[in-house]
């Protein structure tokens, strides 16, 4: 047997307000995420500490032994909303890979993707093994698409610390 309830929220209270027996599952809830809700100062330590992490990543001093890595994007122009074409992006996370290409124009765009496992050996292997497979997963999406002897530019998104050297 199910049942429903719809429970009456009181927000000014933070409480429900229907007497329905969720009051006891509310403070149940509540204790479990208590250490979750972070006062201002709180907040305030995370965004000094964060703000130190980023700016220690920033430096080429500090750089190497950083927490958080910030490399150079070499980024060459910003977009203006006035790009038209082809144009294939790349989306590496942490078990799949994502090829797309997008067709923008005037005021409007089309998108085809299509993810690809990354098999744990090969996620964990060597830096070679990796691209190599990028590589393969990109000139079949290619293939499926019609594009594979068109020269189109690239985006590439990395879910991790990368150097571009070369």
């Amino acid at each position: 047997i199910y049942t429903a309830c719809y429970c009456e929220w009181d927000i000014t209270k933070k409480k429900l307000l229907d007497g329905c027996g969720h009051e006891s599952v509310d403070n149940v809830i509540r204790e479990h995420c208590k250490d979750l809700v972070l006062s201002d100062e709180q907040l305030r330590e995370v965004m000094s500490k964060l703000l130190l992490a980023i700016n220690k990543g920033l430096d080429k001093n500090t750089n190497k032994e950083a927490v958080v890595k910030c490399f150079p994007t070499y980024v060459q122009d910003l977009p203006n909303g006035k790009e038209k074409g082809k144009f294939l992006a790349l989306d590496l996370g942490g078990t799949n890979f994502r090829v797309l290409i997008i067709y923008l124009e005037e005021n409007h765009f089309k998108m085809e993707s299509k993810v690809y496992s990354i098999p744990q050996d090969i996620m964990t292997g060597s830096g070679t093994q990796l691209f190599d497979h990028i590589a393969e997963c990109l000139a079949d999406f290619m293939r499926d698409n019609d594009v594979a002897s068109e020269r189109l530019p690239l985006g590439f998104t990395f879910s991790f610390p990368l150097t571009q050297v070369g």
